[in-house]
Formats: structure tokens, sequence, C-alpha cells
């Protein structure tokens, strides 16, 4: 009897101790392994990338798209992404308007190479009409606040509208890319102010062989000086002036024009670097000069 209870005592111990070896292997077994859980969640997929703020100006040309809008910027034509958010900024710019404006550059999902130009700020120029900055103050002539001009670009003739700008002494007809400030007496244009002409109105007793003297030093600075003559001019829209000297190198090209207009002498300073804006520059610049007068 009391073996048959011992055999029963140590078959009841073993039967425990294997459910106990059971249970503890059961959880290991049911949680999967820690490397795992990382393989089973998914890669988030790579951002676009954004650079950092870019800040600009340019001439508005128009709509591309509902969400896509079209600048010219030194004359380069640029596309850029609207958002909706920003397109409320662009009702009250028109079509040729100057803006300054601030964008990022955006790198297409799946595609590094290719950039999508993406419209942060957009902010109007003022013009003549709005804050008189190129009418040099407030205009007392008695002439056509605005007319246009003829201008010839690439062979072809063509008029082009033109406001009328106050200068000290003077009046002159600016053309929209162009900028006119009266406390400097200079003509820029508005998407590269290097652009310049500054303009001096001469005494009437004013030497020219003195002015030339002068000219010819300035202009040596640049390059070699040439001073053409009244048959090459005699075509051109320069054909009465007085003195034109030039003097150029590969960066950009000087003007000395001294011309009568109106009865008084004026000398004209012309810095024309090289860059696509010079091929429509010169012809403005002309165009404004003759249309001088005295007030």
């Amino acid at each position: 009897m009391r073996n048959t209870m011992n055999i029963s005592a140590s078959l009841l111990v073993l039967v425990m101790g294997f459910s106990l070896v059971a249970c503890g292997n059961s959880s290991p077994t049911a949680q999967p392994p820690a490397n795992n859980t990382e393989e089973q969640t998914p890669a988030p997929g790579k951002q676009p990338e954004k650079s950092a703020v870019i800040e600009a100006e340019g001439i508005l040309t128009g709509w591309a798209d509902p969400h896509t809008v079209e600048i010219r910027v030194k004359e380069e034509p640029m596309s850029f992404q609207v958002g909706e958010d920003l397109q409320k900024s662009l009702d009250d710019i028109d079509d040729e308007d100057s803006v300054q404006f601030k964008y990022v550059e955006k790198a297409i999902e799946g595609d590094t190479t290719i950039k999508q130009l993406v419209l942060t700020e957009i902010a109007k120029v003022e013009s003549d009409d709005d804050n008189g900055t190129n009418a040099g103050g407030n205009v007392t002539s008695d002439r056509a606040k605005t007319s246009e001009l003829e201008v010839a670009v690439e062979g072809m003739t063509e008029k082009r509208p033109v406001t009328l700008a106050q200068g000290k002494g003077y009046s002159l007809y600016v053309f929209e890319p162009m900028v006119y400030d009266a406390d400097d007496h200079e003509l820029t244009m508005k998407i590269d102010p290097d652009y310049e002409v500054e303009i001096d109105k001469l005494p009437s007793d004013y030497n020219l062989k003195e002015l030339k003297v002068d000219a010819k030093k300035e202009l040596s600075e640049t390059g070699a000086v040439k001073q053409l003559s009244e048959e090459k001019l005699s075509n051109g829209p320069m054909k009465e002036a007085k003195l034109f000297m030039m003097s150029q190198n590969n960066k950009k090209t000087e003007y000395f024009i001294v011309k009568e207009l109106d009865g008084n002498g004026f000398a004209f300073h012309i810095h024309a670097p090289v860059g696509e804006p010079s091929e429509g520059f010169l012809p403005m610049v002309y165009a404004s000069i003759n249309s001088i007068m005295n007030e």
C-alpha cells in the first residue's frame, strides 16, 4: 500500500513538472522577436526637399493655369506654383506689373533632379500712378501724363506706353520697365538698377571741349574710347548729338552723350552691363531722353 502511494506521488510530481515547463515555454513562443516588430513597421516615404527662401523681383506675365503663374525675371520667364492661400494676393496685380516675391525650390517626390518653384509671398511694386516713384514727385508739367513713344527693338519699330516723369527743371517720358529718381537725376531699369542713365542739365555757357576731356578720362577706365562721327549717327536716334563717346569691355559699355533739347544742353552718362536687358535698354533710353522738355 505504501509503495503504491509513493508511486502515485512520484507520478503527480512528474505531471506537475511537465505542466510548469509547458507553461514557461508558451509565453516566449507567442511573442514575435523584437527585430520582427521593426520589419513590420513601414518605412516612411522620402519627403520632398525644400530650399531656403529666395527673394526676387520681376514682371508678372500672367496665369499659365489656375495654380501656376509666370513671372519674367531679368527677361527670363519662370513658372511658379501658387497655393490657394496666396492666390488672393494676386487679385490686385495685373499682367506686366512689377512685383517683388519670395519662393522656395521644392524637389519633386521620386525625382530629385526636377525642382518645383513655389511662391510663398508676392507684392506689387508701386508704379508711377500709385506713388509717384517714376514721376519724381509732383508732376507740374502741362504735358499729357501718359503717352506713347516709338522704340526700335530687334529691327522692329513699335509704339509703347510711357508715363510723364518730373525732373528738376525738366520733364521726360519713362517706359514701364524703368524708374526715374528726380533727386539723383537717374533713370534705371527696375529689374536691374545697374542699367543706369545719369542726367545732367548743363548751364547755358557749358564748354563742350572741357566736357569731352572729362568724358575721355572717365570712359578710359572701362576701355578704349571711341567718338562717333556725325555720319555714323546720322541714321540713328542720337543724330543731333553734339558729342557721342563710348568705351567697352567684356562686362559693360559706357556712353557719354551731349545733346541740346528744347533749347538747353544735357549730358547723359549711360551705363549698360552685358546682359539680356541690354538689347531693349538703349532704345528705350534714347526715346526717353529725346522726350525731355524744359519746365
